[in-house]
């Protein structure tokens, strides 16, 4: 498989034909010269990197002062190469995140499909294959140049042969190998890749040929690469082999002064040789990790540093602007009271004025609403009880006249002390009793009805308020039912949770109008009763036949207890 650091190596090239004004074309330099910027690229071409960043992130302070979006942009991504290089992979990461941004905005393709790879070969450092898929789908996208896109296309294919989709990784090394059959990276990749995909392919001749054509032209990362792959190759085939192609790949790595390719080198020298020299191969690979661990965690925190105090010098400068402005602001709160004060002056004279018919307003308000109230008592406590009685007398022609005077005379009372919301709690039946009295009053040979959960634990620790509201509300939807539904048979189901109450009324006459449906005055009633006890009616217009209402009551701690 083709190593990380290839890719690196690769991508370095690439940023550095693409960034530097002195071979760039298609982006020229800023208008104004930023001396922060010329002085880090001679730092970056003497490969003092650590300098570099520095004068890098004063170049976007000076970038943004000027305004401009491109040389932010290259500032970010140009930090973020740097933080890849020490494998700072998640803060690098975070600046293209920052420049990708602004070269969308200015539709820089060069420098956006740059960064595109740069992110993908993040997310492939990161082991994220299918985000690194992704930016490197999109950094192909956004070139037309033939040699950046062979770049990209050559690191999808590596990110494909990451994620095990062999054949979309072989698929793109063949269509490169047509263009330049003699190239010897893809040639490596593609052979390399057939037999990951499939042991017995005899990857050899490919992978040997892409070995002499790198040591001819003295890419020693290169050469790291192949000897890497054919100690992988040869490690079952021929264990000897293996192991001198490792041997190799230290030897290279020790004159290309690739730490990276060392430790991977030192690994495989670890599995071949036999246990003493095994032994002092992992002493040399465990020193050399810590020390190269350690300079990299130092490099992150110095860039966590650096990053800090520009952000700290940003926010100091901000601090000084908002101090700057507030004696402005305390001159302008002045004017501002000024302003406020007379608006107040105006505003009383206007506000006492409506005072006067808003009160006037609410005298006839409150008229209207006590006789509101005492027509709905009235509907409720004396027209649906004459209705309850008279469906008694309809349904059951062997009723009692002592128990009928009794019922009428209750209904007396009640609407002589219709005042009064005592005079409903006159029953000593239990609440269970009570409403299932109420509800079979309502059955007869034509309409049958069921009651569901209806037992005295639905009625415990409710107050009388809540209790007399879902009494009104049942007789209102049965005085509905009888008027109106035509209905066979009706069930009532009680339901008690830890949260709320339940009812659920259904029968199966002629349902609610599917179209312009409107309350009548009963139905009214009953919605306002039910969001008094911050209730929730609601009809179900998918029934098909007869009519399904939902009645939910939260178990609240104003009415909970008795």
């Amino acid at each position: 498989m083709r190593k990380n650091n290839a890719l690196k190596f690769n991508l370095l090239i690439l940023l550095i034909l693409l960034l530097s004004c002195s071979e760039n074309k298609t982006s020229p330099c800023p208008a104004k010269t930023n001396v922060y910027y010329e002085k880090a690229w001679v730092y970056l071409d003497h490969q003092n990197k650590d300098s570099a960043f520095v004068f890098l992130n004063k170049a976007k302070t000076e970038f943004a002062k000027a305004k401009d979006s491109l040389g932010i942009a290259k500032c970010l991504m140009n930090m973020a190469t740097i933080q890849t290089d020490y494998g700072d992979y998640l803060g690098s990461q975070e600046n293209t995140v920052q420049a990708v941004k602004i070269f969308e905005k200015i539709k820089d393709t060069t420098y956006l499909s740059s960064n595109y790879n740069l992110m993908g070969t993040n997310e492939l450092n990161l082991k994220n294959f299918r985000e690194s898929i992704f930016y490197l789908k999109q950094a192909v996208k956004s070139t037309n140049i033939k040699e950046d896109k062979e770049i990209f296309r050559n690191n999808l294919a590596m990110a494909y042969a990451k994620q095990k989709q062999y054949d979309s990784a072989i698929s793109i090394f063949r269509d490169l190998l047509k263009r330049n059959s003699k190239n010897a990276l893809l040639l490596d990749n593609k052979a390399f890749t057939q037999w990951k995909k499939n042991k017995d392919y005899n990857a050899e001749p490919e992978m040997l040929l892409a070995l002499q054509i790198r040591e001819k032209e003295g890419h020693l990362l290169g050469q790291n690469a192949s000897h890497s792959h054919l100690s992988d190759y040869f490690s079952e085939k021929n264990p000897a082999l293996a192991l001198r192609h490792a041997r190799q790949m230290y030897e290279v790595a020790l004159k290309a002064k690739s730490p990276p390719d060392r430790l991977e080198a030192l690994q495989k020298l670890i599995n071949l040789e036999d246990g003493a020299t095994s032994k002092q191969y992992f002493k040399v690979y465990h020193a050399l990790n810590d020390s190269l661990e350690t300079a990299r965690n130092e490099a992150k925190n110095q860039f966590a540093v650096i990053r800090y105090d520009s952000e700290k010098n940003k926010a100091d400068f901000l601090k000084a602007q908002v101090e700057n402005s507030e004696q402005k602001y305390h001159i302008l709160k002045q004017y501002v009271a000024l302003a406020v004060l007379i608006g107040i002056i105006i505003s009383a004279h206007f506000w006492y004025k409506r005072r006067k018919e808003r009160m006037e307003q609410e005298n006839l308000f409150k008229i209207k609403k006590t006789e509101l109230k005492y027509s709905k008592k009235i509907h409720d406590v004396v027209a649906n009880g004459v209705y309850q009685i008279m469906t008694e007398v309809e349904n059951q022609p062997k009723l009692d006249k002592d128990t009928l005077l009794d019922k009428l005379e209750n209904i007396y009372e009640k609407s002589r002390d219709i005042s009064y919301d005592g005079a409903r709690n006159d029953s000593e039946e239990n609440d269970a009793q009570k409403t299932a009295a109420l509800i079979e009053s309502y059955s007869s040979d034509h309409t049958q009805i069921f009651i569901i959960g209806n037992e005295e634990s639905f009625w415990e620790n409710l107050n009388s308020k809540i209790k007399i509201e879902i009494h009104l509300i049942l007789q209102e939807l049965l005085v509905n039912m009888k008027k109106h539904s035509a209905a066979k048979n009706v069930s009532v189901r009680f339901e008690k949770t830890a949260d709320c109450l339940n009812i659920l009324y259904f029968d199966d006459g002629i349902g609610l109008p599917k179209n312009d449906f409107q309350y009548k005055n009963g139905l009214r009633n009953t919605e306002n009763r039910i969001f008094s006890c911050n209730g929730i009616i609601t009809f179900d217009r998918e029934t098909q036949k007869g009519t399904k209402i939902k009645i939910e009551f939260p178990l609240e701690k104003n009415y909970k207890y008795v």
